[in-house]
């Protein structure tokens, strides 16, 4: 795996640079052999110590952490990695769970049309807002209702919409700070969607199911 290392109003020295390319290795191999890249940013602040680490596990799926420490560099790196560890642990116990519990026809039948199932997050996680977005330019609002007690509407313009498994996209949910995710099931391109639910779980919407024949 490929670890890029890079500071922010402050040099990463040789001692900093092992520390993150020894720890990080140790934990990503734990849970994901194949990682392809990672990135670390140490940043300097009046506010102390600030590292971020992103983990390209995928083509499709990144891990990102933070840790923070108001005196030490390498103390702060210790809480990034502590985190993408538990995140990492925590995501591959739950998939491997899951997939020892359905079997092939139970996965079937939970498809079949208009289904929602359920899958439980590992991360607690709080009622999002229905949007927090700032406008920018891949974002338009609409301003146009009359009622003063609704909310405006944010037209997302440019949305990616990848090819994933389930597991894939749900893996991916968690590992991001966004409440939901569309994508085209890959086994067989229809439009799906999971999201974070107000309970700490994850829903699994697929409109199509396994049906062939829409």
């Amino acid at each position: 795996m490929d670890i890029k290392i890079s500071g922010k109003n402050i040099e990463t020295g040789a001692a900093f640079q092992r520390h993150a390319e020894d720890g990080l290795q140790d934990v990503v191999n734990k849970y994901f052999a194949d990682a392809i890249a990672a990135a670390v940013t140490l940043e300097k602040t009046l506010a102390g110590f600030t590292v971020k680490t992103k983990v390209n596990l995928t083509k499709r799926i990144d891990l990102e952490s933070t840790g923070h420490d108001t005196r030490d560099a390498h103390i702060a790196l210790d809480a990034a990695l502590s985190h993408a560890e538990k995140r990492l642990r925590r995501h591959k116990r739950r998939l491997k769970s899951h997939r020892n519990n359905l079997t092939d026809q139970e996965v079937a039948e939970q498809t079949i049309t208009a289904s929602l199932s359920i899958y439980e997050s590992a991360a607690s996680h709080t009622a999002p807002p229905l949007s927090t977005e700032t406008p920018n330019s891949n974002t338009d609002i609409d301003t146009s209702y009359k009622d003063s007690d609704a909310l405006p509407i944010i037209a997302q313009l440019s949305y990616e919409v990848e090819l994933l498994t389930v597991e894939q996209a749900v893996m991916q949910l968690e590992l991001s700070d966004e409440p939901c995710l569309m994508f085209r099931n890959a086994s067989h391109l229809g439009l799906n969607l999971v999201y974070k639910r107000n309970d700490n779980m994850i829903a699994w919407v697929d409109p199509r199911g396994n049906r062939g024949d829409i």
